[in-house]
């Protein structure tokens, strides 16, 4: 009976939890939810979770799409007689950690979607590679760029760093470029991020990793 009890209350609290997440980002499948510690049973009757896990393939907000997307979330509230209810309004996290990829097909397609036709590529050091023909001063220029990414106000700013173009450019030349090349990549698909967001260039896309606390999933 109590081993039953257990069950109930674990597979109780992940649907709960899978559908709030389900709601605030509209995907069309739940996510992968688990509710870790022991007992469950005694979590749910006090209404607070103290380790659970969520996993979602992709997250989109507008012409962001991030991948592979997974929170480890500390302390979360779901009260027992909303857990009966199925309740998603008043679901408190106490604490959250974040990690997400976006991929630099992803990335390409965002800076399409903004008028930046360029293909993006890591170039080593934590520098990205950004090349495209960007039209300047009534002319199309073959330009390549050496970029730095950092977090900045819940968006990615990338910055280059160098300019290269086929023809010498002169100062007016090399300031538009300088500004075509600078770019926010805003974070509205994460979760939880609330309070901090570190990035890194890695072979397969930008790595976010975001911190994030008092955050309510409900409305």
């Amino acid at each position: 009976m109590l081993g039953a009890a257990e069950w109930l209350a674990r597979v109780g609290a992940e649907s709960v939890l899978a559908r709030a997440v389900q709601e605030r980002t509209g995907v069309l499948e739940p996510p992968e939810v688990e509710v870790h510690g022991s007992p469950v049973l005694l979590q749910a009757l006090r209404g607070r979770y103290d380790d659970v896990e969520v996993d979602v393939d992709t997250l989109s907000s507008g012409p962001v799409r991030l991948r592979d997307v997974h929170a480890e979330l500390s302390g979360v509230y779901l009260s027992f007689h909303d857990l009966l209810d199925g309740n998603t309004d008043r679901i408190y996290v106490e604490r959250s950690a974040e990690q997400a990829l976006l991929t630099y097909d992803d990335l390409d397609r965002y800076l399409r979607f903004t008028g930046r036709p360029l293909d993006a590529e890591p170039a080593g050091d934590g520098q990205l590679r950004l090349t495209g023909t960007v039209d300047v001063l009534g002319g199309a220029r073959p330009v390549s760029a050496l970029a730095r990414v950092a977090a900045e106000e819940g968006a990615l700013l990338v910055r280059p760093e160098e300019l290269s173009t086929p023809v010498p450019l002169d100062g007016v030349e090399e300031a538009l470029l300088t500004q075509r090349f600078t770019f926010p990549v805003p974070l509205d698909p994460l979760l939880f991020e609330d309070r901090g967001v570190d990035v890194t260039v890695q072979p397969d896309g930008l790595a976010i990793r975001t911190a994030g606390s008092g955050v309510v999933l409900g409305s």
